[in-house]
Protein backbone atom coordinates (compact mmCIF):
# COMPACT_ATOMS: atom_id res chain seq x y z
CA UNK A 1 0.00 0.00 0.00
CA UNK A 2 1.32 3.43 -0.91
CA UNK A 3 1.08 6.63 1.08
CA UNK A 4 2.25 9.96 -0.29
CA UNK A 5 0.31 12.17 2.12
CA UNK A 6 1.91 13.83 5.11
CA UNK A 7 0.07 13.19 8.37
CA UNK A 8 1.28 15.20 11.35
CA UNK A 9 4.25 13.77 13.26
CA UNK A 10 3.47 11.94 16.45
CA UNK A 11 5.24 10.94 19.59
CA UNK A 12 7.04 7.62 19.31
CA UNK A 13 6.45 4.79 21.78
CA UNK A 14 9.57 3.44 23.47
CA UNK A 15 11.02 0.55 21.45
CA UNK A 16 11.91 -2.75 23.07
CA UNK A 17 15.50 -3.48 24.06
CA UNK A 18 18.08 -0.81 24.94
CA UNK A 19 16.80 2.59 26.07
CA UNK A 20 16.00 4.83 23.17
CA UNK A 21 14.15 8.07 22.66
CA UNK A 22 11.06 8.08 24.83
CA UNK A 23 7.76 9.59 23.80
CA UNK A 24 7.26 12.96 25.43
CA UNK A 25 3.99 14.80 25.61
CA UNK A 26 4.42 18.29 24.19
CA UNK A 27 3.58 20.52 27.13
CA UNK A 28 1.32 23.51 26.77
CA UNK A 29 2.06 26.90 28.19
CA UNK A 30 0.66 27.69 31.63
CA UNK A 31 -2.82 29.13 32.01
CA UNK A 32 -1.34 32.57 32.58
CA UNK A 33 -2.19 34.71 29.52
CA UNK A 34 0.60 34.70 26.96
CA UNK A 35 0.58 38.46 26.53
CA UNK A 36 1.41 38.87 30.22
CA UNK A 37 4.35 36.51 30.24
CA UNK A 38 7.87 37.86 29.80
CA UNK A 39 10.56 36.05 27.84
CA UNK A 40 14.13 36.97 27.10
CA UNK A 41 14.28 34.98 23.86
CA UNK A 42 11.80 33.33 21.51
CA UNK A 43 12.98 30.53 19.22
CA UNK A 44 10.78 30.35 16.13
CA UNK A 45 11.17 27.39 13.79
CA UNK A 46 11.94 23.68 13.77
CA UNK A 47 15.58 23.67 12.60
CA UNK A 48 18.02 21.89 14.85
CA UNK A 49 20.08 25.04 15.43
CA UNK A 50 17.08 26.64 17.11
CA UNK A 51 16.63 23.66 19.44
CA UNK A 52 20.32 23.81 20.34
CA UNK A 53 20.13 27.57 20.96
CA UNK A 54 17.08 27.08 23.19
CA UNK A 55 18.89 24.44 25.24
CA UNK A 56 22.01 26.58 25.65
CA UNK A 57 20.09 29.74 26.55
CA UNK A 58 17.77 28.02 29.02
CA UNK A 59 20.70 26.33 30.71
CA UNK A 60 22.42 29.71 31.02
CA UNK A 61 19.46 31.15 32.87
CA UNK A 62 17.48 33.07 30.23
CA UNK A 63 13.70 32.78 29.93
CA UNK A 64 13.12 30.95 26.64
CA UNK A 65 10.00 30.32 24.57
CA UNK A 66 10.23 27.64 21.87
CA UNK A 67 7.74 27.75 18.98
CA UNK A 68 8.73 25.06 16.44
CA UNK A 69 5.66 26.01 14.31
CA UNK A 70 4.39 22.41 14.23
CA UNK A 71 4.10 19.36 16.43
CA UNK A 72 7.67 18.46 17.36
CA UNK A 73 7.77 14.79 16.43
CA UNK A 74 10.42 12.20 15.66
CA UNK A 75 8.07 10.08 13.54
CA UNK A 76 4.71 10.11 11.78
CA UNK A 77 2.02 7.48 11.53
CA UNK A 78 1.44 6.04 8.04
CA UNK A 79 -1.25 3.35 7.97
CA UNK A 80 -0.16 2.04 11.36
CA UNK A 81 3.58 2.16 10.64
CA UNK A 82 5.95 4.64 12.23
CA UNK A 83 8.14 6.47 9.73
CA UNK A 84 11.05 8.67 10.86
CA UNK A 85 10.82 12.41 10.26
CA UNK A 86 14.41 12.48 8.98
CA UNK A 87 16.94 10.11 7.45
CA UNK A 88 18.34 7.84 10.19
CA UNK A 89 21.97 8.61 9.28
CA UNK A 90 23.74 11.73 10.53
CA UNK A 91 27.42 12.72 10.81
CA UNK A 92 29.03 11.75 14.14
CA UNK A 93 28.89 15.02 16.08
CA UNK A 94 31.45 13.80 18.59
CA UNK A 95 34.04 13.70 15.80
CA UNK A 96 33.28 17.27 14.69
CA UNK A 97 35.16 19.65 16.97
CA UNK A 98 32.69 22.52 16.53
CA UNK A 99 29.98 20.42 18.22
CA UNK A 100 31.90 19.12 21.21
CA UNK A 101 31.54 22.28 23.34
CA UNK A 102 27.75 22.27 23.13
CA UNK A 103 27.49 18.48 23.55
CA UNK A 104 29.50 18.65 26.74
CA UNK A 105 27.73 21.70 28.14
CA UNK A 106 24.32 20.13 27.57
CA UNK A 107 25.32 16.63 28.65
CA UNK A 108 24.14 15.27 25.31
CA UNK A 109 27.00 12.91 24.51
CA UNK A 110 25.75 10.14 26.81
CA UNK A 111 22.21 10.52 25.46
CA UNK A 112 23.41 10.15 21.88
CA UNK A 113 25.40 7.06 22.75
CA UNK A 114 22.40 5.50 24.47
CA UNK A 115 19.91 6.47 21.75
CA UNK A 116 22.06 4.92 19.03
CA UNK A 117 22.41 1.62 20.93
CA UNK A 118 21.52 -1.31 18.73
CA UNK A 119 21.95 0.64 15.49
CA UNK A 120 25.56 1.82 15.73
CA UNK A 121 27.26 -1.40 14.70
CA UNK A 122 27.96 -2.69 11.24
CA UNK A 123 29.69 -1.12 8.27
CA UNK A 124 29.08 1.61 5.75
CA UNK A 125 28.43 0.07 2.33
CA UNK A 126 28.95 1.28 -1.24
CA UNK A 127 26.58 -0.17 -3.82
CA UNK A 128 26.54 -0.03 -7.60
CA UNK A 129 25.63 -2.11 -10.63
CA UNK A 130 28.72 -4.25 -10.06
CA UNK A 131 29.76 -3.08 -6.61
CA UNK A 132 29.02 -4.49 -3.15
CA UNK A 133 31.71 -3.00 -0.94
CA UNK A 134 31.30 -3.02 2.85
CA UNK A 135 33.70 -0.90 4.90
CA UNK A 136 33.73 -2.20 8.49
CA UNK A 137 35.63 -0.33 11.18
CA UNK A 138 37.90 -3.31 11.81
CA UNK A 139 40.99 -2.74 9.67
CA UNK A 140 41.64 -6.40 8.85
CA UNK A 141 38.06 -7.04 7.77
CA UNK A 142 38.03 -3.84 5.73
CA UNK A 143 41.27 -4.77 3.98
CA UNK A 144 39.84 -8.18 3.12
CA UNK A 145 36.69 -6.56 1.69
CA UNK A 146 38.73 -4.12 -0.39
CA UNK A 147 40.85 -6.90 -1.88
CA UNK A 148 37.81 -9.02 -2.64
CA UNK A 149 35.91 -6.23 -4.38
CA UNK A 150 38.59 -3.97 -5.87
CA UNK A 151 41.59 -6.20 -6.53
CA UNK A 152 44.59 -4.10 -7.65
CA UNK A 153 42.93 -0.85 -6.52
CA UNK A 154 42.54 -2.07 -2.94
CA UNK A 155 45.79 -0.57 -1.62
CA UNK A 156 45.18 2.92 -3.01
CA UNK A 157 41.57 2.89 -1.79
CA UNK A 158 42.67 1.82 1.69
CA UNK A 159 45.17 4.70 1.77
CA UNK A 160 42.42 7.11 0.68
CA UNK A 161 40.14 5.85 3.46
CA UNK A 162 42.87 6.31 6.06
CA UNK A 163 43.46 9.88 4.87
CA UNK A 164 39.85 10.84 5.68
CA UNK A 165 40.60 11.16 9.38
CA UNK A 166 42.80 14.18 8.68
CA UNK A 167 40.87 15.60 5.73
CA UNK A 168 38.57 17.86 7.74
CA UNK A 169 41.09 18.93 10.38
CA UNK A 170 42.16 21.92 8.29
CA UNK A 171 38.91 23.68 9.26
CA UNK A 172 39.36 23.14 13.01
CA UNK A 173 40.74 26.68 13.62
CA UNK A 174 37.64 28.15 11.98
CA UNK A 175 35.09 26.13 13.97
CA UNK A 176 36.90 26.58 17.30
CA UNK A 177 36.12 30.33 17.22
CA UNK A 178 33.75 30.65 14.24
CA UNK A 179 33.71 34.09 12.63
CA UNK A 180 30.45 35.48 11.27
CA UNK A 181 30.00 34.41 7.66
CA UNK A 182 29.84 35.71 5.01
CA UNK A 183 32.60 38.12 5.96
CA UNK A 184 31.94 41.83 5.55
CA UNK A 185 34.53 44.47 4.78
CA UNK A 186 38.28 44.39 4.42
CA UNK A 187 39.20 43.49 8.00
CA UNK A 188 36.73 40.59 8.32
CA UNK A 189 37.88 39.17 5.00
CA UNK A 190 41.52 39.45 6.01
CA UNK A 191 40.84 37.69 9.32
CA UNK A 192 38.94 34.96 7.51
CA UNK A 193 41.77 34.41 5.03
CA UNK A 194 44.13 33.82 7.93
CA UNK A 195 42.12 30.93 9.36
CA UNK A 196 40.83 29.31 6.16
CA UNK A 197 42.85 26.32 4.91
CA UNK A 198 45.42 27.34 2.33
CA UNK A 199 45.82 25.33 0.22
CA UNK A 200 42.55 23.45 0.53
CA UNK A 201 42.89 19.77 1.46
CA UNK A 202 42.86 17.56 -1.60
CA UNK A 203 39.91 15.19 -1.75
CA UNK A 204 40.98 11.62 -2.64
CA UNK A 205 40.42 10.38 -6.15
CA UNK A 206 38.73 7.14 -7.19
CA UNK A 207 35.76 5.57 -5.50
CA UNK A 208 36.40 7.29 -2.16
CA UNK A 209 36.32 10.73 -3.77
CA UNK A 210 33.21 9.81 -5.74
CA UNK A 211 31.49 8.73 -2.52
CA UNK A 212 32.43 11.97 -0.73
CA UNK A 213 31.01 14.16 -3.49
CA UNK A 214 27.84 12.04 -3.51
CA UNK A 215 27.42 12.30 0.27
CA UNK A 216 28.06 16.04 0.57
CA UNK A 217 24.48 17.19 -0.31
CA UNK A 218 23.08 14.83 2.32
CA UNK A 219 25.40 16.32 4.96
CA UNK A 220 25.36 20.07 4.22
CA UNK A 221 23.19 22.78 2.70
CA UNK A 222 25.90 24.22 0.47
CA UNK A 223 28.21 22.07 -1.63
CA UNK A 224 30.68 22.22 -4.49
CA UNK A 225 33.32 24.90 -5.04
CA UNK A 226 31.41 27.39 -2.89
CA UNK A 227 31.69 25.16 0.19
CA UNK A 228 34.60 22.68 -0.09
CA UNK A 229 34.30 22.01 3.63
CA UNK A 230 31.05 20.12 2.96
CA UNK A 231 32.94 17.44 1.03
CA UNK A 232 36.15 17.32 3.01
CA UNK A 233 34.65 17.66 6.49
CA UNK A 234 30.95 16.82 6.73
CA UNK A 235 30.83 14.13 4.06
CA UNK A 236 34.09 12.59 5.24
CA UNK A 237 32.76 12.35 8.80
CA UNK A 238 29.50 10.81 7.57
CA UNK A 239 31.39 8.34 5.41
CA UNK A 240 33.87 7.27 8.08
CA UNK A 241 31.48 6.67 10.98
CA UNK A 242 27.80 7.51 10.41
CA UNK A 243 25.75 7.89 13.56
CA UNK A 244 22.58 5.88 13.17
CA UNK A 245 19.64 7.23 15.13
CA UNK A 246 16.23 5.82 14.24
CA UNK A 247 14.83 9.35 13.92
CA UNK A 248 18.02 10.97 12.58
CA UNK A 249 18.29 14.75 12.94
CA UNK A 250 14.65 14.90 14.09
CA UNK A 251 15.54 12.73 17.06
CA UNK A 252 18.58 14.90 17.83
CA UNK A 253 16.39 18.03 17.76
CA UNK A 254 13.92 16.30 20.09
CA UNK A 255 16.71 15.53 22.55
CA UNK A 256 17.82 19.18 22.47
CA UNK A 257 14.27 20.41 23.05
CA UNK A 258 14.02 18.04 26.01
CA UNK A 259 17.24 19.54 27.43
CA UNK A 260 15.78 23.02 26.99
CA UNK A 261 12.53 22.07 28.76
CA UNK A 262 14.46 20.49 31.62
CA UNK A 263 16.33 23.78 32.01
CA UNK A 264 13.04 25.71 32.19
CA UNK A 265 12.19 26.66 28.61
CA UNK A 266 8.53 26.67 27.52
CA UNK A 267 7.47 24.78 24.40
CA UNK A 268 4.40 25.49 22.30
CA UNK A 269 3.40 24.43 18.80
CA UNK A 270 0.74 27.08 18.27
CA UNK A 271 0.69 29.11 15.07
CA UNK A 272 3.06 32.04 14.96
CA UNK A 273 2.73 35.12 12.73
CA UNK A 274 3.20 38.88 12.28
CA UNK A 275 6.72 39.40 13.55
CA UNK A 276 7.27 43.08 14.30
CA UNK A 277 10.47 44.73 15.47
CA UNK A 278 11.06 47.72 17.71
CA UNK A 279 14.37 49.19 18.79
CA UNK A 280 14.85 46.92 21.81
CA UNK A 281 12.32 44.14 21.41
CA UNK A 282 10.39 41.91 19.03
CA UNK A 283 6.64 41.29 19.03
CA UNK A 284 4.72 38.49 17.31
CA UNK A 285 1.34 36.83 17.44
CA UNK A 286 1.11 33.35 18.92
CA UNK A 287 -2.26 31.59 18.94
CA UNK A 288 -4.03 34.95 18.73
CA UNK A 289 -2.08 36.48 21.62
CA UNK A 290 0.66 39.09 21.36
CA UNK A 291 4.03 38.07 22.77
CA UNK A 292 6.88 40.49 23.39
CA UNK A 293 10.49 39.28 23.76
CA UNK A 294 13.86 40.94 24.01
CA UNK A 295 15.30 38.84 21.17
CA UNK A 296 14.01 36.44 18.55
CA UNK A 297 15.90 33.53 17.01
CA UNK A 298 14.66 32.48 13.56
CA UNK A 299 15.35 28.80 12.96
CA UNK A 300 13.23 28.25 9.87
CA UNK A 301 13.34 28.26 6.08
CA UNK A 302 13.67 31.52 4.10
CA UNK A 303 10.07 31.39 2.86
CA UNK A 304 8.78 30.98 6.42
CA UNK A 305 10.78 34.01 7.54
CA UNK A 306 9.23 36.04 4.72
CA UNK A 307 5.75 34.97 5.83
CA UNK A 308 6.49 35.99 9.41
CA UNK A 309 7.66 39.42 8.26
CA UNK A 310 4.87 39.93 5.71
CA UNK A 311 3.13 43.28 6.02
CA UNK A 312 5.77 44.77 8.27
CA UNK A 313 7.75 47.97 7.92
CA UNK A 314 11.31 48.67 6.84
CA UNK A 315 13.06 46.54 9.55
CA UNK A 316 10.88 43.53 8.83
CA UNK A 317 11.37 43.86 5.06
CA UNK A 318 15.12 44.12 5.59
CA UNK A 319 15.16 40.91 7.68
CA UNK A 320 13.08 39.06 5.06
CA UNK A 321 15.36 40.24 2.24
CA UNK A 322 18.45 39.26 4.20
CA UNK A 323 17.12 35.74 4.74
CA UNK A 324 15.84 35.34 1.18
CA UNK A 325 18.34 32.71 0.05
CA UNK A 326 17.23 30.58 -2.89
CA UNK A 327 16.85 26.84 -2.38
CA UNK A 328 17.91 24.92 -5.49
CA UNK A 329 17.43 21.30 -4.40
CA UNK A 330 16.02 19.43 -1.44
CA UNK A 331 16.24 15.99 0.10
CA UNK A 332 13.16 13.80 -0.32
CA UNK A 333 12.62 10.47 1.46
CA UNK A 334 11.09 7.24 0.21
CA UNK A 335 10.10 4.76 2.94
CA UNK A 336 9.53 1.05 2.30
CA UNK A 337 8.44 -1.41 4.99
CA UNK A 338 9.84 -4.73 3.77
CA UNK A 339 9.54 -8.29 5.01
CA UNK A 340 12.94 -9.55 6.23
CA UNK A 341 13.24 -12.09 3.40
CA UNK A 342 13.01 -9.23 0.90
CA UNK A 343 16.40 -7.77 1.79
CA UNK A 344 19.74 -9.59 1.35
CA UNK A 345 21.60 -10.42 4.54
CA UNK A 346 24.66 -8.65 3.14
CA UNK A 347 22.86 -5.26 3.11
CA UNK A 348 24.31 -3.05 5.82
CA UNK A 349 22.32 -0.58 7.89
CA UNK A 350 23.98 2.33 6.08
CA UNK A 351 24.63 2.34 2.33
CA UNK A 352 25.23 4.67 -0.58
CA UNK A 353 24.09 3.80 -4.10
CA UNK A 354 26.37 5.19 -6.81
CA UNK A 355 26.19 5.29 -10.58
CA UNK A 356 22.44 5.73 -11.03
CA UNK A 357 21.10 8.31 -13.51
CA UNK A 358 18.91 9.72 -10.70
CA UNK A 359 22.02 10.60 -8.77
CA UNK A 360 23.23 9.06 -5.50
CA UNK A 361 20.79 7.47 -3.07
CA UNK A 362 21.43 7.31 0.67
CA UNK A 363 19.98 4.09 2.07
CA UNK A 364 19.24 3.10 5.64
CA UNK A 365 17.84 -0.26 6.78
CA UNK A 366 16.55 -0.26 10.37
CA UNK A 367 13.93 -2.24 12.28
CA UNK A 368 10.37 -1.26 11.35
CA UNK A 369 8.05 -0.08 14.13
CA UNK A 370 4.31 -0.12 14.56
CA UNK A 371 2.41 2.92 15.80
CA UNK A 372 0.60 0.76 18.34
CA UNK A 373 3.89 -0.34 19.84
CA UNK A 374 4.01 -4.03 18.97
CA UNK A 375 7.26 -5.46 17.67
CA UNK A 376 7.40 -6.24 13.96
CA UNK A 377 9.96 -8.38 12.15
CA UNK A 378 9.86 -6.19 9.07
CA UNK A 379 12.66 -3.81 8.11
CA UNK A 380 12.26 -0.15 7.28
CA UNK A 381 14.17 0.90 4.18
CA UNK A 382 14.54 4.71 4.12
CA UNK A 383 16.05 6.11 0.93
CA UNK A 384 17.15 9.72 0.56
CA UNK A 385 17.22 11.28 -2.90
CA UNK A 386 17.95 14.84 -4.05
CA UNK A 387 15.21 16.47 -6.12
CA UNK A 388 14.51 19.94 -7.47
CA UNK A 389 13.13 22.42 -4.93
CA UNK A 390 9.70 22.45 -6.58
CA UNK A 391 9.35 18.66 -6.91
CA UNK A 392 5.95 17.51 -5.63
CA UNK A 393 5.14 14.08 -7.10
CA UNK A 394 5.25 11.46 -4.37
CA UNK A 395 4.32 8.55 -6.62
CA UNK A 396 7.08 9.50 -9.06
CA UNK A 397 9.58 9.55 -6.20
CA UNK A 398 8.57 6.08 -5.01
CA UNK A 399 8.61 4.69 -8.55
CA UNK A 400 12.01 6.15 -9.37
CA UNK A 401 13.59 4.85 -6.16
CA UNK A 402 12.14 1.36 -6.67
CA UNK A 403 13.57 1.31 -10.19
CA UNK A 404 16.98 2.47 -8.97
CA UNK A 405 17.08 -0.18 -6.22
CA UNK A 406 16.06 -3.05 -8.47
CA UNK A 407 19.60 -3.91 -9.74
CA UNK A 408 21.11 -3.99 -6.23
CA UNK A 409 18.12 -5.33 -4.26
CA UNK A 410 16.45 -7.75 -6.69
CA UNK A 411 12.95 -8.91 -5.84
CA UNK A 412 12.61 -6.61 -2.82
CA UNK A 413 9.46 -5.13 -4.40
CA UNK A 414 7.66 -8.43 -3.93
CA UNK A 415 8.06 -8.11 -0.17
CA UNK A 416 7.07 -4.45 0.32
CA UNK A 417 4.09 -4.24 2.69
CA UNK A 418 3.90 -0.45 2.86
CA UNK A 419 5.52 2.53 1.14
CA UNK A 420 5.32 6.26 1.68
CA UNK A 421 6.94 9.40 0.25
CA UNK A 422 8.13 12.37 2.29
CA UNK A 423 8.66 15.24 -0.14
CA UNK A 424 9.52 17.97 2.38
CA UNK A 425 10.94 16.37 5.53
CA UNK A 426 11.29 19.04 8.20
CA UNK A 427 14.88 18.05 8.89
CA UNK A 428 15.83 17.18 5.31
CA UNK A 429 18.62 19.10 3.63
CA UNK A 430 17.90 22.32 1.71
CA UNK A 431 20.64 22.88 -0.89
CA UNK A 432 21.20 26.57 -1.54
CA UNK A 433 21.54 28.02 -5.03
CA UNK A 434 24.72 30.00 -5.81
CA UNK A 435 24.23 33.66 -6.64
CA UNK A 436 23.59 34.26 -10.31
CA UNK A 437 26.87 35.00 -12.08
CA UNK A 438 28.73 35.30 -8.77
CA UNK A 439 29.55 31.72 -7.83
CA UNK A 440 32.55 32.82 -5.80
CA UNK A 441 30.52 35.19 -3.60
CA UNK A 442 29.88 33.77 -0.10
CA UNK A 443 26.42 32.38 0.57
CA UNK A 444 24.71 32.09 3.91
CA UNK A 445 23.26 33.99 6.87
CA UNK A 446 25.26 35.58 9.62
CA UNK A 447 23.98 34.49 13.06
CA UNK A 448 23.27 38.11 14.00
CA UNK A 449 21.03 39.93 11.53
CA UNK A 450 22.51 42.90 9.71
CA UNK A 451 19.05 44.50 9.74
CA UNK A 452 18.36 44.30 13.49
CA UNK A 453 20.60 43.26 16.38
CA UNK A 454 17.66 41.69 18.21
CA UNK A 455 17.08 39.23 15.36
CA UNK A 456 19.27 36.14 15.35
CA UNK A 457 19.43 33.27 12.84
CA UNK A 458 19.94 29.60 13.74
CA UNK A 459 18.61 27.89 10.62
CA UNK A 460 20.70 25.57 8.45
CA UNK A 461 21.45 28.55 6.22
CA UNK A 462 23.90 29.76 8.90
CA UNK A 463 27.28 28.13 8.22
CA UNK A 464 25.54 26.11 5.48
CA UNK A 465 28.67 24.23 4.39
CA UNK A 466 29.03 22.66 7.83
CA UNK A 467 25.72 20.78 8.10
CA UNK A 468 24.71 19.76 11.63
CA UNK A 469 27.98 21.08 12.97
CA UNK A 470 27.08 24.44 11.42
CA UNK A 471 23.73 24.36 13.21
CA UNK A 472 25.55 23.90 16.51
CA UNK A 473 27.94 26.74 15.61
CA UNK A 474 24.95 28.98 14.86
CA UNK A 475 23.38 28.05 18.20
CA UNK A 476 26.60 28.95 20.02
CA UNK A 477 26.76 32.33 18.28
CA UNK A 478 23.08 33.06 19.02
CA UNK A 479 23.49 32.10 22.66
CA UNK A 480 26.51 34.38 23.06
CA UNK A 481 24.76 37.36 21.42
CA UNK A 482 21.53 36.85 23.37
CA UNK A 483 23.38 36.66 26.67
CA UNK A 484 25.31 39.83 25.86
CA UNK A 485 22.18 41.75 24.87
CA UNK A 486 20.32 40.58 27.96
CA UNK A 487 22.85 42.39 30.14
CA UNK A 488 22.83 39.48 32.56
CA UNK A 489 25.78 37.51 33.81
CA UNK A 490 25.90 33.91 32.68
CA UNK A 491 24.20 31.71 35.23
CA UNK A 492 23.15 28.10 35.18
CA UNK A 493 19.52 27.13 35.48
CA UNK A 494 20.39 23.64 36.65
Amino acid sequence: MSDTSKPPPIAVPPPPGPPSFVARRVPTLPDKPLQRRVYDVAIIGPDLGGAAAAALLAKRGLRVLMAPLSQAGVARDSDGWLLPAAHPMIPPLRQLSGSIFALDELGLAADLQRQSAGTATGAFQLLGAELRLSLPADQLRRRSELRRELGDEAASTEAALESLEQLGRAWDPLVSEPPPLPARGFFERRKLRKILPDPLPEVPQGIVGEALHALAPFAASLVGDTAPEATAREAAALFRAPLRLWGGAAQLADLLRAKAETAGAHLTTESCSRLRLSRKSAIFELAGAEVQVNMVVLACAPDTIRQLCDGGGRPERAVADEADLKVERKEALAHFVVRPEGLPQALEEAALLLGNPLGPLLISAVPARRARGEVAGERLLTVGRLVEAGFSDGQALLSSVRQALDPVLPFFERHVVHESAELDPVHGQRILKPHEGLHSEPIGLRPVSAAHERVLFASREVYPGFGLEGAILAARACAAQALELSGRKQVSAT
